[in-house]
């Protein structure tokens, strides 16, 4: 009878360890859900800091606030624009876009565009912007893979979105707002380099 007992014990203490063990678990299983989603979702989460970088000169652009950034920094633009972008689709919201450089270009802004030749989209924004006195090139290298902005030698933009309804509305996408003249100097200098190597 007594060892029945010590078993009962033994095994109810074991049960109890175990319930608490997947509550500690499904508690923290919780708060790492809940950070998770903080940070995918919270665009002013704070960089570390480095030496070389101001935290204040880096903002998050997620999924839609790319777009929305993208459209006030053209119509902002005061001096000149450079693109790199592996795909420009024309939709409403990228019609948009479009617009806005046009716009820009009207008002004096010197706008330079590079886009990937293999993507037939491409070819007809070429033409719209091309219509307007917008230098576009088309790279065949098939090594245009960028997503980047760069406008007034002051603000880069460089991230993982197209200009394509998907990228700016439906799909999951993250891109970055640097500020930083050091490295939009160096930025521009790729730029140079990749425009000067096509013809």
């Amino acid at each position: 009878m007594a060892l029945i007992l010590e078993n009962t014990v033994f095994i109810g203490v074991v049960l109890l360890l175990l319930i608490f063990i997947l509550l500690s678990n499904y508690i923290i299983l919780k708060k790492l859900k809940i950070l998770y989603n903080d940070i995918i979702h919270n665009t002013n989460v704070d960089v570390p800091e480095e030496d070389s970088i101001d935290k204040n000169r880096i903002s998050i652009l997620n999924d839609e606030k790319y777009y929305y950034h993208v459209l006030n920094a053209i119509s902002s633009a005061e001096r000149e624009i450079d693109i790199i972008m592996f795909s420009m689709y024309r939709c409403k919201k990228t019609e948009e876009l479009l617009n806005e450089l046009i716009r820009a270009r009207k008002r004096g802004v010197f706008i330079r565009i590079i886009l990937d030749k293999d993507i037939d989209s491409n070819k007809e924004v070429k033409n719209i912007l091309g219509s307007e006195k917008i230098p576009i090139k088309l790279a065949d290298d098939r090594r245009i893979h960028n997503k980047l902005i760069i406008i007034d030698k002051d603000i880069l933009i460089v991230g993982s979105h197209n200009w394509t309804d998907k990228a700016l509305f439906q799909n999951r996408e993250s891109s970055v707002v640097i500020r930083d003249k050091h490295t939009i100097k160096k930025m521009k200098r790729y730029f140079e380099s990749v425009w000067n190597s096509l013809k």
